[in-house]
């Protein structure tokens, strides 16, 4: 039996997802790194683009996906998700001007319910989405946000973690969805 490279429009439809995740969390990350001001109402801010911004990407993606793709129902929850996040978030500066117990509050939850989604959803997937592996090192890397959260208590620290995690999750997206692109797929051959 020998592998030949082989790749239609259906196997491959799952780079797209990736990349456009990328995007906000490069941004939002940019940002935080080159502001002077950590405070907890820019982290709120930040959160409000980066949860709304992912959430508009996914559905994007989401349109492309088929109804057999395993990963669309990951992209819808995780939509939600963030979505509901950065909702909050703006509501929180809007109406509460922010806040270091608010910030950590809605992150950190962020960081638990993305992070558990994405991390149940990889190990349940594995060999049946070439999504599940890089699924399975984001969600660990966004619970290991929340946890670095729950230990600090300044908005400084916050911030900048949030910051931090942003480049390197959208670093990792980026990488992740190129490369699904770019590789040929392969499948086993029945001629000799």
């Amino acid at each position: 039996m020998t592998a030949e490279p082989t790749s239609t429009a259906a196997e491959r439809s799952g780079w797209l997802a990736p990349v456009l995740r990328a995007v906000p969390a490069i941004a939002v990350g940019v940002i935080i790194t080159f502001t002077a001001d950590h405070s907890p109402a820019l982290g709120l801010t930040m959160l409000g683009v980066f949860g709304l911004a992912t959430a508009l990407a996914l559905l994007v993606a989401g349109w492309r996906e088929t109804a057999a793709e395993p990963a669309r129902a990951l992209h819808r929850g995780l939509a939600i998700v963030a979505g509901v996040a950065g909702a909050l978030a703006f509501v929180a500066v809007a109406t509460l001007g922010g806040g270091l117990p608010v910030l950590l509050l809605l992150v950190g939850g962020y960081a638990v319910l993305a992070g558990a989604l994405e991390l149940v959803w990889g190990m349940r997937h594995r060999g049946v989405s070439p999504l599940a592996r890089d699924a399975v090192i984001i969600g660990a890397g966004t619970l290991a946000l929340a946890i670095v959260l729950a230990l600090v208590g300044d908005s400084v620290s916050a911030v900048g973690f949030f910051g931090a995690y942003a480049v390197v999750l959208g670093i990792f997206l980026l990488i992740a969805g190129l490369s699904l692109k770019w590789t040929p797929l392969v499948k086993e051959s029945t001629a000799s």
